[in-house]
């Protein structure tokens, strides 16, 4: 069959494709396969090895992946963007999708089905497997867009990050939680020293107090100019909300860096990264943004109503709207937190957010240029107003989110070596804006214990973190932290090195620790770190040339972009060495170490390879071949700047190609008869030889929550070519990789003998985290959205708290009374015939619109809380606060829509 040629002459792959219209992963051959693609387990001695003729005809995503309108398939995003740096792409726990550009960040949310249907026929004692999606016969001669829809095809919010630059007093509410001054206010900030100030190397800085600058992060003595800005009108009329257009949003400068500390950067994003679950309104996670001028701001969702998108079609939930997005606080340059001395603008270079500790609660670690790590106490409290209906609108903002954070301890992150000057002939650079990761957390009786890693001029090290329990919130953590390190490793870094930590604690023996793995920049590097044993004994400072980092003995020459370590499979049963899977910097046909992995088939997408989707489609596309003159034509993605000489035919003159061997070829001793149709004679043409046409950049690779799913960044350019164009003409593409759906109505014990699920890994993660592994990651079912759960002790405590009301209620329309007995499925009527919809915590009737709030996973409908306590007697009250003060769903303890 021969090849179908598109309009530039590249040769188009046929994909077969199932009913649904979904591609399925292609197989590659293991002649192409096992070579293009290096497997690297040093530790694992059972290496995995691709078998694709065990399975000839696997589609790679399992039989029961059948996307239809309530299943929306993954399919690749194509961004009109391009980040700066490495590790560009990361998922929530949520299953949220952020993607770094060059000065903005796109953020994509997941639409999850409605299963209502489902859990019906289960508490009816029904077939929950019988279809409710089946067409009719009128359906299915009609088009229907919907079956083209796909995951995070809607709903996204790309936000501009760059600039301007953000306002310092965007943090003026964290000082008033605290019930701390401002800085920034003119009436109390502290007076500025006058004279020539002196930076950290003791010499001059010739900025002085009278001179109008703003330095060390305190407002000069122009007091005018100050005034001017703060009564700006664009203070007030601020749509943001975050303080965006304030006027002393001048870049200012921070640290001692010479780009950074007269504020010449051009601001582009460094490092993004998700917060733990339940930190932020309706207690989803914030994004941490870290941008070039050293500032952290944090982005998420706002006190403020949102409006909420209908549901794409009768089988999918309401959609989440990101319009309330906004601001939140920041750190560093002037944007200081409570607890930090406003002496100086601080530089952030890097920032690290600890694991899950506990609803509304988290630690945030940030490394300054100054080598300073600060351990920063992020909490939220959630205020419910009791407004009567003259006071606000039913339906308005009632839960008002007050954010406390507090720097609790400040301490040096340096390693055993010796400064090198840049004029030493052993000068290597070394660097890096991902030094800083958190690792799991190790409970007992009294507390919980981590490490925090951070990378230093050849050294990692790893410091020991305790927090006694309790930790109320709202209130400070105790905090202590060891003042050596637990463990140090001297290894040799290049710049962007970083650290990552498999999840779980890891056993071994006697010892309780955890593990992870190291980035060189250049090769994968195993770790252990014991979390109950004492100070690591400090080291003298020495040379690199002491310990044999100072050069990289390996020889490598495409770098290390992003790292992932796959969730353990079995706690119990670890593995000799952590799983991961890496991509390097770039994926060209002569670079086949661009994508390493030591994960065995067992736990891959498809059985029958180790190898994600998104790797396969990669190494397809650059197995392509096309003829080396078609990209010496214009016609062949060639703009009119770089077209070479042509004769009238059209055909190139004297062009010298040169194949993969370094042959060049200039059609001399290459000849073939082409007979032509016009004169029935034969001529002499050259034959030129093949290339190939496509090579490939990554910029980030992650994992979803459960590991289940996989996501990589990546953009496609020319190897013959260089490119060209302006910031409008880049381009980048997110693909994905996933697992086959499991049967539903699978029993519990059946999955609990699968070896393949991490059941402790699951039990900690939030609903929506477990409804994308069940729907992406080959997850189990979820409980309280794919089946009722009606065992839950919590339910009968709220039915017996809410049961006085629910028998007492009255219609507010005819003042009849609601009974139970006038129950039509999900409505309940007065006497008189008047039917509402029903809360789904209290029972009680919803007799007004915009009285609840839907759950984004389950699609419960619940009451307001303001408008709960509004129908409950003064006597429970309290009671009923402490059961509506979760903030989450009854039905499947998932979040709430905004």
């Amino acid at each position: 069959m021969a090849p179908i040629i598109d309009e530039r002459g590249v040769p188009i792959p046929t994909i077969e494709r199932d009913d649904e219209g979904f591609p399925p992963s292609p197989t590659l051959g293991a002649s192409s396969l096992d070579h293009r693609l290096a497997i690297h387990s040093p530790d694992v001695s059972a290496k995995p090895t691709c078998n694709p003729t065990s399975n000839p005809s696997s589609p790679g995503v399992g039989a029961d992946l059948t996307f239809s309108k309530k299943y929306l398939p993954l399919r690749e995003l194509t961004l009109n963007s391009r980040p700066l740096v490495k590790r560009a792409i990361q998922f929530s726990c949520d299953g949220d999708l952020a993607v770094a550009a060059d000065d903005s960040v796109h953020v994509f949310v997941p639409e999850f089905p409605d299963l209502t249907r489902r859990r019906k026929r289960i508490a009816e004692g029904g077939d929950p497997e019988s279809s409710d999606e089946e067409e009719t016969n009128e359906q299915k001669g009609k088009y229907n867009p919907e079956t083209f829809r796909t995951q995070y095809s809607e709903g996204s919010k790309h936000m501009p990050v760059s600039f301007p630059p953000l306002d310092p007093r965007i943090n003026k509410e964290l000082y008033d939680a605290e019930g701390m001054p401002f800085p920034y206010d003119k009436t109390s900030a502290p007076p500025k020293p006058q004279g020539v100030e002196k930076d950290t190397n003791g010499q001059e800085d010739g900025r002085d107090a009278g001179d109008g600058d703003q330095a060390d992060g305190v407002e000069g003595d122009d007091d005018d100019d100050w005034e001017d800005d703060s009564d700006d009108s664009s203070v007030d009329d601020d749509p943001a909300g975050g303080g965006a257009r304030l006027g002393s949003n001048q870049p200012y400068g921070a640290g001692s860096g010479p780009i950074t500390s007269v504020g010449s950067s051009m601001n582009h994003v460094v490092k993004i990264s998700w917060s733990p679950s339940e930190l932020g309104v309706n207690r989803r996670p914030i994004l941490g943004i870290l941008t070039g001028a050293g500032t952290l701001a944090m982005y998420g969702d706002g006190d403020m109503a949102a409006n909420v998108l209908g549901s794409a079609n009768g089988y999918m939930l309401q959609r989440r709207e990101l319009a309330s997005w906004l601001v939140l606080w920041g750190v560093g340059e002037r944007m200081m937190v409570p607890g930090q001395s406003p002496a100086y603008s601080e530089y952030i270079r890097t920032f690290a957010w600890a694991q899950e500790i506990g609803p509304g609660q988290a630690l945030l670690a940030t490394l300054n240029d100054a080598k300073e790590i600060a351990i920063i106490s992020v909490q939220t409290v959630v205020y419910v107003e009791e407004v009567s209906e003259k006071g606000r609108a039913v339906g308005g903002p009632a839960e008002k989110t007050v954010w406390h954070v507090r720097e609790l301890v400040r301490f040096k992150a340096e390693g055993p070596h010796l400064p090198v000057s840049t004029m030493d002939p052993d000068y290597v650079p070394c660097g890096t804006s991902f030094g800083l990761s958190f690792g799991p957390w190790l409970e007992d009786d009294g507390g919980r214990t981590c490490v925090i890693g951070y990378l230093d001029r050849n050294y990692v090290g790893f410091r020991k973190l305790r927090i006694d329990k309790p930790w109320t919130r709202g209130q400070l953590p105790k905090l202590q932290v060891e003042n050596k390190d637990t463990h140090g490793q001297c290894v040799h870094l290049t710049t962007d090195g970083f650290i990552e930590f498999e999840q779980g604690i890891f056993h071994k023996g006697d010892m309780i620790g955890c593990r992870g793995m190291i980035s060189t920049g250049w090769h994968p590097v195993p770790f252990e770190v014991s979390l109950v044993s004492g100070a690591l004994a400090e080291t003298a400072k020495h040379k690199t040339g002491v310990c044999g980092t100072t050069y990289n003995l390996q020889h490598c020459e495409n770098p290390i972009i992003d790292m992932v370590v796959h969730p353990p499979p079995d706690p119990a049963r670890p593995t000799p060495t952590p799983l991961y899977t890496l991509v390097r910097l770039s994926a060209t046909p002569t670079t086949p170490n661009w994508y390493e992995t030591n994960v065995p088939s067992a736990l891959a997408a498809d059985p029958s390879s180790p190898y994600f989707q998104w790797a396969r489609s990669i190494q397809q596309k650059l197995e392509v071949l096309v003829p080396a003159d078609m990209y010496q034509k214009r016609a062949y993605g060639a703009d009119d700047s770089d077209s070479d000489e042509e004769s009238d035919d059209g055909v190139l003159m004297e062009d010298t190609l040169e194949d993969d061997e370094g042959v060049n070829y200039t059609g001399e001793g290459l000849t073939a008869i082409d007979l032509t149709t016009d004169a029935n004679v034969a001529r002499e043409v050259k034959v030129v030889p093949e290339v190939h046409p496509h090579r490939f950049r990554f910029h980030g690779l992650t994992l979803s929550a459960g590991g289940g799913a996989s996501a990589v960044l990546v953009s496609a350019h020319s190897t013959q070519h260089p490119e060209r164009g302006g910031w409008h003409t880049q381009r980048s593409q997110v693909l994905f990789s996933y697992k086959p759906r499991r049967a539903s109505g699978r029993s519990l014990s059946m999955d609990m003998d699968d070896d393949n699920l991490n059941f402790s890994l699951l039990s900690s993660m939030s609903t929506e985290g477990k409804l994308f592994e069940y729907l992406y990651g080959g997850g189990p079912d979820v409980p309280g959205v794919h089946y009722p759960l009606s065992s839950d002790p919590r339910h009968a405590h709220v039915a017996q708290i809410f049961a006085p009301v629910v028998r007492n209620q009255k219609c507010e329309v005819c003042g009849a009374a609601v009974t139970q007995r006038m129950r039509k499925e999900d409505l309940v009527g007065c006497e008189k015939g008047h039917f509402f919809g029903i809360c789904a915590l209290s029972g009680l009737a919803v007799q007004k619109p915009g009285m609840t709030r839907s759950c984004g996973t389950c699609g419960f409908k619940t009451m307001r809380p303001e408008i709960l306590l509004q129908k409950v007697p003064e006597d429970i009250k309290e009671e009923v606060k402490g059961v509506i003060g979760r903030g989450s769903c009854m039905a499947c303890s998932g979040k709430f829509l905004n």
